[in-house]
Formats: structure tokens, sequence, C-alpha cells
């Protein structure tokens, strides 16, 4: 260049600018696309008769059409042009300058091309469509636009604007469409290739998601089928064993009411005989003596157990607040809101129904101790007082 600045000296500010000031989310927008566009200027203006003042503006418009990003994405052209206006100064006259600036004005997206100059510089800023790393370049441009307009685009959404923009966008040239037509026609086809990869994907994604909401729910509907079932099971135990020290308390109230009212009675030692009846007292009394023990036992394990206040605040963890013992001893408000803590939460909801389960186990274990000895004394008792009675009839007769 026939000036004071040669063009490596503009490569040279160019660079430090872009290193100094560039926004870090500019990944497409930055020296490297800066030189694609340079040298595909020098390629696509080798094959016109170009004036070398005119080819030399064409460069160095490529070389500033971007520095504008380093102040602001938005009207970059026009900030690239005060870039070189401060650049140059006085150094070039401001006719040259006007012509540079128009250059750079022409960059403008859709933006009506009015000479070839403008055309070459369009082509080589979007020479990119008609090279090998188009989507390589792609998926830069999208992390740059993500960041700058606060948006997030799913792969179909990207896919399809890529496509929209590469099937839209054309050379300007005839020497750009020969030397990037084709590899552009290519990138046409493979990019309606990831349009339609895109969507099955997204596709394949939405039937899983499907598959797998459809499969947490079933493991839901069987998680509650476990615990209504285990529920239902305990309820059934724990009437069985009330039913059992019913019977328990009935035989034995029985049984104990009939001795005494014989012995009320003066069965006993109501007659003359008194002595020779006297021997039967002692397995009817050892019969009282285990019906009561029975009774009292099966009493015992019919008896209701509440749980109070105080003890389900100390041993929160291990209770639970939906057995009625807790929960009938708190505030309606204190209820509430632990219910609603259960519902916000599904594994405390379900903790709390395995530690309800676990107590009632527990309940029913004290339960049936209590009947197993109950039937035990009761059945000894039994056993001991007809041992007993054919002992001495045996004996006296």
């Amino acid at each position: 260049m026939n000036y004071n600045f040669s063009e490596d000296h503009i490569k040279d500010f160019v660079f430090n600018l872009f290193k100094e000031k560039l926004p870090i989310h500019c990944v497409y927008h930055n020296f490297n696309h800066t030189k694609l566009t340079v040298d595909a200027v020098k390629d696509i203006s080798d094959e016109f008769e170009l004036d070398s003042l005119d080819k030399e503006n064409l460069i160095i418009a490529a070389w500033f059409h971007d520095t504008g990003y380093t102040v602001s994405n938005k009207n970059h052209e026009k900030e690239s042009i005060e870039i070189a206006r401060d650049y140059f100064k006085k150094l070039i006259d401001q006719d040259r300058f006007d012509k540079i600036s128009n250059l750079i004005l022409s960059t403008v997206y859709l933006s009506k091309k009015e000479s070839l100059l403008e055309e070459i510089l369009h082509d080589a800023d979007f020479s990119n469509i008609g090279k090998k790393k188009f989507a390589q370049r792609a998926e830069l441009l999208k992390c740059e636009w993500e960041k700058v307009n606060d948006k997030t685009y799913s792969d179909v959404e990207w896919a399809e604007l890529q496509y929209e923009f590469i099937t839209q966008k054309t050379f300007k040239t005839e020497a750009a469409e020969k030397k990037y037509g084709k590899r552009r026609e290519r990138n046409v086809t493979d990019q309606r290739s990831a349009v339609e990869k895109a969507k099955n994907d997204q596709y394949k994604l939405h039937l899983k998601t499907e598959t797998t909401k459809a499969k947490t729910q079933k493991e839901g509907r069987g998680i509650e089928t476990l615990y209504r079932s285990v529920y239902n099971y305990h309820m059934e135990l724990s009437s069985m064993a009330d039913q059992k020290a019913n019977i328990m308390i009935s035989i034995n109230t029985i049984v104990v009411s009939v001795i005494i009212t014989l012995f009320g009675s003066g069965f006993t030692f109501g007659d003359s005989e008194g002595l020779r009846h006297v021997r039967f007292v002692f397995p009817m009394l050892l019969l009282v003596i285990s019906s009561l023990i029975s009774v009292t036992f099966a009493i015992l394990s019919a008896r209701p157990s509440i749980t109070s206040k105080e003890k389900y605040e100390i041993d929160r963890k291990h209770t639970s607040i939906l057995f009625f013992g807790n929960f009938a001893q708190l505030r309606i408000k204190e209820f509430v809101d632990h219910i609603r803590k259960l519902k916000d939460s599904k594994d405390e909801l379900y903790d709390s129904m395995t530690v309800d389960i676990y107590n009632l186990g527990g309940v029913l274990v004290k339960k049936y101790k209590l009947l197993k000895w109950s039937y035990n004394i009761f059945m000894g008792g039994l056993v001991l007082c007809v041992i007993g009675f054919l002992g001495i009839t045996i004996y006296s007769y």
C-alpha cells in the first residue's frame, strides 16, 4: 500500500484491538473471522481486473468491517467506520475514506449492493457458507447469539435457522459462485440432513421423556399400592388381635364371674359336708387366678396407647404425624403445617408412611406377645384345674 501504514500494520492493529477490547462472548465475530474475510476478498478480487487503489480500499474495508464489535453489537458497522477514521486520521483524503466507509456500510445485513466492490466484500464476508467448516463456524455463531440475545436455541431451532439462512443467502459475483458454489450446495443438503436429524433426536428425546414419565407414574402407583397393601394388612392383623383379646376377655370374665358366684352362694361351705367339698376349692381357685391374669394380659393387649405431644416433639424422626395419637395432641395450625410439608416433599411423605408402618408393626408385636401370654396362662390354668379335679375325684372315689 502506498501510504505510511502497510497491511501488516493494519493487521497488527486489528489483532491487538480484538485482543484488548473484544467482549469475551464474541466467539464468531473475532480476528479469525476478519482474517478469513480478508483472505476471501483477495481470492475473489484476483478474478477481476481491479484498480490497485480499489483493491487496497477493499482490503482495508475487510480488515475494519467488524472492529465495531469491540464497542457494540448494534450498529457495529458505524462504530467500525469511526475506528477506521481514528486510525487513518489525515493519512488519506476524505474522498478515499468515504469510499472505504461505504464499503464497510455495505456489510450491513440485507443491504443492497451497488457496486462490484461491495459485492466482492459481501461474498467474502459470507464465504463461510461455501466452506467445509460451515457447521463448525455456525456453532460458534450460536454461542455468540445466545449470549447477546439472552436466549437458548434448541438444536431444532438452530438447525432450521441455519438452513433458512444458507438457502436464502447467495453469492453476488460469478467468481465467488465458481469458487464456493459447489460446497455451498453440499452444505445446503448437509444442513437439511442436520434439520431432520435434530427433529428425529428431539422426537426420540420426547418419547424417552414420556416413557420415563410413564415409568415414574407406574412406579409411583406401585409404591402407593405397596403402602396401601401393607397398611391394610396391618389393620387386619390389628383387628384380629383385638377380636382375640375380646374373646379372651369375655371367656375369662365369664369363668371368674361363675366361680365367684358359686363361692358367694355358699356352694362350697354351705352344707354339712363342707369339709368334703373344700378339696375342690384349690383347683377352682387356681382357675380363677389364671383367668384373672389371662384377662389382664388380654385387656393390656386391647388397651389403646396414645403418644403424648412432648414425646412426639422429642422423637419426631422416629414417629409419624400420620398417627392419630400424634397429631391429636397438636394444634390444628401445627397439624396443617406438617401435612403441607409432607405434600411438598414426596420422599418425606414416604418416610413418614414408612415410620408409621414400622410403628404399627411394633404395636402388633406387643399386642400378639400379650395375647400369647393371655392364651398360654388361660390354657395352663384350665389344664391344671381339670387335672386337679380329676386327681381329687380319683383319689376320693
